[in-house]
């Protein structure tokens, strides 16, 4: 999780919404990403995505029933549906998400689910982030 977050603290410095992922084979990762939206100007790009994308390079296949993929903040639906896709038999989140992002305990599937195992240090580089950008009403809506 510490390398996911080096992920999402580039990500920060670039000025990108602060996520990071990473994809870990047999004990040793083997793709890692931050989230890219602003820079590849591509909604997308997400860190999980994007990890997913490398992983695929890697390992020259698109399904990864033997990984396990680590993200700092609670996947949205859109990378959810890619981390199913793809066969990530597990999940390790550093932070839980706000309410605003809808939180999947992936009942219906065969993904475990861990964490968050990291909450203060991985959810306190996003509220930082939202609060700089002027997002920070996100933080308001989640305390009432």
């Amino acid at each position: 999780m510490r390398e996911a977050l080096l992920e999402a603290q580039e990500a920060y410095r670039l000025g990108e919404c602060p996520v990071g992922a990473v994809v870990v084979k047999d004990g040793r990762i083997i793709a890692r990403a931050g989230n890219r939206e602003n820079q590849l100007y591509d909604p997308t790009a997400h860190a999980e995505i994007l990890a997913l994308r490398q992983a695929g390079q890697v390992l020259r296949r698109d399904k990864f029933a033997d990984c396990v993929l680590y993200t700092t903040l609670w996947p949205c639906p859109m990378c959810e549906n890619a981390l199913l896709q793809a066969s990530i038999p597990r999940v390790v989140s550093g932070a839980s998400s706000f309410k605003w992002v809808r939180e999947v305990r992936f009942n219906a599937s065969n993904m475990r689910c861990d964490g968050p195992i990291m909450n203060e240090e991985c959810r306190g580089l996003f509220a930082r982030w939202l609060q700089e950008t002027g997002r920070h009403e996100v933080l308001l809506r989640e305390r009432s």
